[in-house]
């Protein structure tokens, strides 16, 4: 597939009519590439937000990856997940009913293969009418999972881990736009300049060639600056990382960037220009990784200062805060998973079993094999920002404390 590109001259200026062909091209890109919109914080919320009391909701993640694309092996991986789920139904109508489905996810896998990405995740629930399907460029988790509301916890680490970067490769001829998750580039858009100072070199006297070449530069420079920041707006990029061959190019690039947008700019890297996408994210992945880490330290932070009147620490003050809507961002440490209750008279989640809800007094109070879990659709659903920790530094911030915590609202 060939990746949208615009032509930059001597003889253009950046008119509306540029910004016309810039916006088709970009638009045409993202036409062809829709894995990258699939996921976003509104699907999370949505999924969260669906419980099913009577019949249950199936929740499959299938693995894509290059090696299972290859005859079609990703059949026999599916085949280990469904079999055993299968076996466990006893009840038989109930067990045909389960292999329609999985059927179904299969035929559509088979006909969908092509643009499904690294991961897939489908949603199911027919007295719901529930179907939903997600493709990813991220691998996903292999698993099978049945309950009255749709598995979500390896979507929600995928967006809390994955946030989208758009690298930027600056040159004088050839400039290349990516769009990356970590360890997964995709290229999105080129912008190709005349080889600026040979050309005017050979057509302008001596006494006007520095100002010519200089104009030309911020012509190109200004173009590059605008493409990012429709690349970063287009296909919703939080950061913006920047390798350029030319300090000078970087420079006039990052003076013709909005203020807002400069201040996305988090950081460089250095790769060749013609480089494979593979390269380019082995080249962006230590940026990318010590912005997350930044991130997550960051927010723990802010907690920590926040307290004791902004914040709350420990499984039972954040969950009870959770309870009563005053959570507005949630942490925890990615590795903590825990048993509890909830309440299913007034919803609120415990991290212990109990028998009778404290908060409402009723007896309808169910087990659950992952508080964890509900406290993050919980959290989706009050619309709180998340922060899953795995870096070390942010992990020690958290040690002391308790594997989770909440910044209020």
């Amino acid at each position: 597939m060939s990746v949208p590109s615009i032509t930059v001259t001597t003889h253009d200026r950046y008119t509306p009519e540029l910004r016309d062909r810039i916006v088709a091209r970009l638009r045409s890109s993202m036409d062809d590439r829709t894995a990258y919109r699939l996921l976003t914080r509104g699907h999370l919320r949505d999924l969260a937000k669906v419980e099913s009391p009577q019949a249950p909701v199936l929740s499959v993640y299938l693995r894509l990856s290059p090696d299972r694309r290859i005859g079609n092996a990703w059949r026999s991986a599916y085949s280990s997940l469904v079999t055993p789920m299968l076996k466990r139904i006893d009840n038989g109508r109930a067990r045909q009913e389960l292999a329609e489905e999985f059927s179904r996810i299969e035929h559509t896998l088979h006909d969908a293969l092509p643009t499904m990405g690294r991961g897939a995740a489908f949603f199911v629930c027919r007295p719901l009418g529930l179907w939903r399907q997600l493709a990813l460029p991220l691998e996903l988790p292999d698993g099978v999972h049945m309950s009255r509301r749709p598995y979500i916890r390896p979507l929600v680490r995928t967006q809390d881990e994955h946030d989208r970067f758009v690298l930027v490769i600056l040159s004088q001829e050839h400039s290349r736009f990516f769009i990356s998750q970590i360890g997964v580039v995709e290229e999105v858009f080129q912008v190709r300049g005349d080889r600026l100072h040979q050309m005017l070199s050979d057509r302008v006297p001596r006494d006007r060639l520095d100002v010519l070449v200089t104009d030309a530069k911020k012509i190109e420079a200004k173009v590059l600056a605008h493409v990012a920041e429709m690349v970063l707006s287009q296909f919703e990029g939080r950061y913006l990382l920047v390798s350029a061959q030319h300090p000078a190019l970087r420079t006039a690039f990052m003076e013709q960037l909005s203020k807002v947008v400069q201040q996305r700019v988090c950081g460089a890297f250095s790769v060749e220009v013609h480089a494979r996408p593979a390269e380019v994210a082995t080249a962006a992945e230590p940026a990318q990784r010590a912005v997350e880490e930044r991130e997550e330290v960051a927010t723990i932070q802010r907690i920590v200062d926040a307290a004791p009147n902004s914040a709350v620490w420990g499984e039972r003050p954040t969950l009870q805060a959770l309870y009563v809507g005053r959570v507005m961002t949630l942490a925890v440490d990615d590795r903590f998973a825990k048993p509890g209750a909830r309440c299913g008279n007034c919803a609120a989640l415990w991290e212990t079993v109990v028998q009778q809800c404290p908060n409402c007094g009723s007896s309808a109070v169910e087990p659950v094999e992952d508080v964890v879990e509900l406290a993050l659709e919980k959290a989706l659903e009050e619309r709180a920002a998340l922060e899953l920790v795995r870096s070390d530094r942010a992990r020690q911030l958290l040690r002391d404390r308790g594997p989770m915590a909440a910044l209020l609202r």
